[in-house]
């Protein structure tokens, strides 16, 4: 084994490890510390492995190039956290920290869709919407590492209200708490599961939804320029939206049959895609 990776969520912090090829060949979970915690978590996590050559963390949040922690939802200890520095002082091995979203279009790009495709969103359908971009090759961080934070998009001057303090964000429409507003279900899970299942007033709450997704990718488009789209997340990479997304988005284009229409994948990675990419940033920072 050369490189551990974790996934910090809200409610589980998930580790894989990788070998020399890539291959996962170990994976450990435990519940997210409810108060404070955090580094000792990971600490525990990594000692679980053994042969342990460098470590990647994917964090939520706002993650800076040096490893710093200035914000993590759910994890109300961690402001301005040195994280990269702590870790690599009681670990005594290479520490990568990075956004978790940002984690998983790595992984993605390297193991999954979007292997082949060196100009490459992903985005991040769930309860919000977060992504990670590929561009020639590269990933994109930005000046501060905060690169990728487009579900915080204004799409509706003065919308719905968002946790970050804003209003009309575009993870309000188009993720699953938006779906789950549209269709009046108690989840994005639900509407989609009714619209399977034939009901009509579902059929038209995800038509409604899918057009507020393709609008934030348009504008993504517009500003990167991408060959491809990955959809993941428990809302995102539902099978029955993929060929929805990718009609809405074929006649949304501007310059409409004058420009190539980026290619729609789902994440093929799952769960795993969060700490798969964070081990191989590990492996190339």
């Amino acid at each position: 084994m050369t490189s551990v990776g974790i996934d910090v969520g809200g409610t589980k912090c998930l580790a894989v490890g990788i070998d020399r090829n890539g291959v996962v060949v170990g994976e450990h979970v435990v519940p997210s510390p409810k108060e404070g915690g955090i580094v000792g978590t990971l600490v525990g996590l990594v000692r679980r492995f053994s042969g342990v050559e460098r470590v990647g963390v994917g964090m939520p949040g706002l993650v800076s190039p040096d490893g710093q922690v200035a914000f993590a939802p759910h994890l109300p200890e961690v402001r301005n956290m040195p994280l990269r520095k702590e870790l690599e002082s009681l670990l005594g091995v290479p520490v990568a920290v990075d956004n978790d979203a940002t984690c998983a279009a790595v992984a993605e790009w390297k193991s999954g869709a979007g292997v082949g495709c060196d100009n490459m969103i992903m985005v991040t359908v769930g309860t919000g919407i977060g992504g990670g971009i590929i561009s020639d090759g590269r990933v994109l961080r930005g000046a501060h590492g905060y690169a990728g934070e487009f579900g915080h998009d204004t799409v509706v001057r003065g919308g719905h209200p968002c946790p970050c303090g804003r209003s009309g964000c575009w993870e309000q429409y188009a993720s699953g708490s938006g779906l789950a507003r549209l269709a009046g279900a108690t989840s994005g899970e639900e509407a989609l599961q009714r619209f399977v299942d034939g009901d009509s007033s579902a059929a038209a709450a995800v038509s409604e939804f899918v057009d507020w997704v393709v609008i934030g990718l348009v504008n993504l488009m517009n500003t990167c320029d991408p060959e491809c789209f990955v959809l993941g997340g428990g809302v995102g990479s539902r099978r029955e939206l993929l060929p929805l997304v990718r009609e809405h988005l074929a006649v949304s284009m501007p310059a409409h049959g004058l420009r190539p229409v980026p290619r729609v994948e789902r994440a093929r990675l799952g769960h795993r895609a969060g700490a798969i990419g964070a081990a191989l940033l590990a492996e190339i920072s």
